[in-house]
């Protein structure tokens, strides 16, 4: 009699944390198959937002100082895809036209990531870095997801956002 007492509390039990298990994915959002994070907030098409920065090493910038098409990066220090992804952007944005002055590049954290990205990405973007923890000018961008990248259009709006792999770096026209 006590045997069967015994597999039945344990019975009970596995099921009672299956089921609980069950709620808390389905409060949460997530399921097995594995949601992605949320979007971020601003919608492909949107202008680029209000925005006062100060860059690295060019000073101060804004939405205004980027003109023509353009492409805006978002790293974290303490997102080991960004760090991984850092030199692939760098190199994709090498040889955009207008140069350093169409990209720009928002860097997120401290510490020796913080000054190893930097130095990845200031030879070929203007570079914002943000301390930990604060809403920085990014915060403007409503980015929740790190990394991220921004197409930019002439007209100053959202084209595309996505992975590195899917930006849609402009190319230099050919010579006459």
């Amino acid at each position: 009699m006590l045997v069967a007492a015994v597999v039945l509390i344990a019975c009970l039990s596995v099921f009672n944390l299956v089921l609980t298990l069950a709620v808390a994915r389905r409060s949460s959002g997530t399921t097995t198959s594995g949601n992605e994070p949320p979007a971020n907030s601003l919608p492909d098409g949107s202008p680029l937002p209000e925005f006062t920065a100060h860059t690295h090493a060019d000073g101060p910038i804004s939405r205004d100082d980027l003109r023509g098409e353009a492409i805006v990066g978002f790293f974290s220090t303490t997102c080991l895809p960004c760090r991984e992804q850092a030199p692939e952007f760098a190199r994709l944005v090498r040889d955009i036209p207008g140069g350093r002055a169409q990209v720009l590049a928002f860097v997120k954290g401290g510490g020796a990531a913080e000054a190893e990205l930097v130095g990845l990405l200031s030879p070929v973007a203007r570079v914002v870095t943000e301390p930990a923890g604060h809403a920085g000018p990014s915060a403007a961008f409503g980015i929740v997801r790190w990394p991220s990248y921004l197409n930019v259009d002439a007209e100053g709006r959202i084209t595309d956002r996505g992975q590195v792999s899917e930006l849609a770096v402009p190319t230099p026209s050919p010579a006459p």
